[in-house]
């Protein structure tokens, strides 16, 4: 079982989801799923989402569902998810690598605490 799940759910965002894939897999802290819903794109994400599906075939599950909108496919990867914790990471966002290595450790020591979250750095297309 991983320590924790990450859960992104995706719709039509084929574009941002090489760069959010690859901020978790750069990621210190190594012990994780990723769990990828597709909440009905229309545009090319399972291609996009398919060299990576094939090349972690045990660290990355695609779920597609019909569009529900993104909380639907937030509650599809809890349901899918096998890690102690859940950690969400919408499709055109990117983690630093340190993110996992820094929160997860707060949680194991302090099982009081119900959710960590951090700053954002905020970019564009440049």
């Amino acid at each position: 079982m991983p320590k924790v799940s990450v859960i992104i759910p995706t719709y039509n965002c084929a574009r941002y989801l090489p760069n959010t894939l690859q901020s978790v897999l750069r990621q210190t802290f190594t012990d994780y799923e990723i769990i990828i819903v597709d909440d009905g794109s229309t545009d090319n994400t399972r291609e996009v989402i398919e060299p990576f599906v094939v090349r972690f075939p045990s660290r990355i599950r695609y779920i597609y569902q019909s569009h529900q909108e993104r909380s639907a496919a937030r509650n599809r990867g809890i349901q899918a998810a096998e890690g102690e914790y859940i950690a969400f990471l919408d499709a055109d966002d990117e983690w630093l690598p340190n993110k996992l290595s820094q929160q997860v450790p707060l949680l194991d020591e302090y099982p009081e605490i119900g959710l960590v979250h951090s700053d954002v750095l905020l970019m564009d297309h440049q």
